[in-house]
């Protein structure tokens, strides 16, 4: 079974293609990137069409897709005010801003549930604290971003998986989770065995 496993983002999607069972060494990652586009629209375009080869011809798409679940609520931060160096305008702070990447990840999370629907792929989307948790262990659900990602890296290392960059590593460690863990793929073994 081909695993695709995607940590998807506009600045950088990584993926990790994982033929399951087999050695996690053989994992094949990349990564692409959709930050060119000039707008939203023209970035999630972008996405959709790289994702699109990803899946590739028929003969050898993936027979499981996972990603990690973009969040449901949007973090809102507050703005850095601007100096005020004339003294005309005020230091309000109750003004808030939100990263923009967050508000894309929704519709890229669209277009690829879109595509494995399409192409009739089963596909799982994962919450990153429950894949994290899984992989790393007591307390890996609850890392920092950073911390995650080194994490992340640190265990390609130790499983000698090629990942190029920590993108990579975290798709390599989503598709590990869906083998080891996923109901949903091991649901399909089942049948297949039946």
């Amino acid at each position: 079974m081909l695993i695709l496993g995607l940590d998807q983002s506009i600045t950088r999607t990584g993926f990790a293609l994982y033929e399951y069972p087999g050695n996690e060494r053989d994992m094949r990652c990349g990564s692409f990137s959709c930050k060119d586009g000039a707008d939203p629209e023209e970035k999630c375009e972008l996405f959709a069409r790289q994702f699109k080869r990803l899946v590739g011809p028929k003969e050898r798409r993936p027979d499981f897709i996972v990603w990690e679940r973009a969040r449901r609520r949007i973090s809102a931060y507050p703005k850095k005010p601007n100096p005020n160096l004339l003294g005309l305008g005020g230091d309000d702070p109750a003004l808030w801003t939100v990263n923009a990447d967050q508000l894309l990840l929704p519709e890229i999370q669209g277009i690829i549930r879109g595509e494995a629907i399409s192409y009739r792929i089963p596909h799982e989307s994962v919450p990153p604290a429950t894949w994290r948790a899984a992989i790393y262990g007591k307390g890996g659900g609850k890392l920092s971003r950073a911390d995650a990602k080194a994490q992340a890296r640190a265990y390609c290392r130790a499983l000698r998986i090629a990942a190029g960059n920590e993108d990579e590593a975290e798709a390599a460690c989503i598709a590990r989770w869906a083998a080891t863990c996923s109901q949903k793929i091991r649901l399909l073994f089942a049948e297949a065995a039946a």
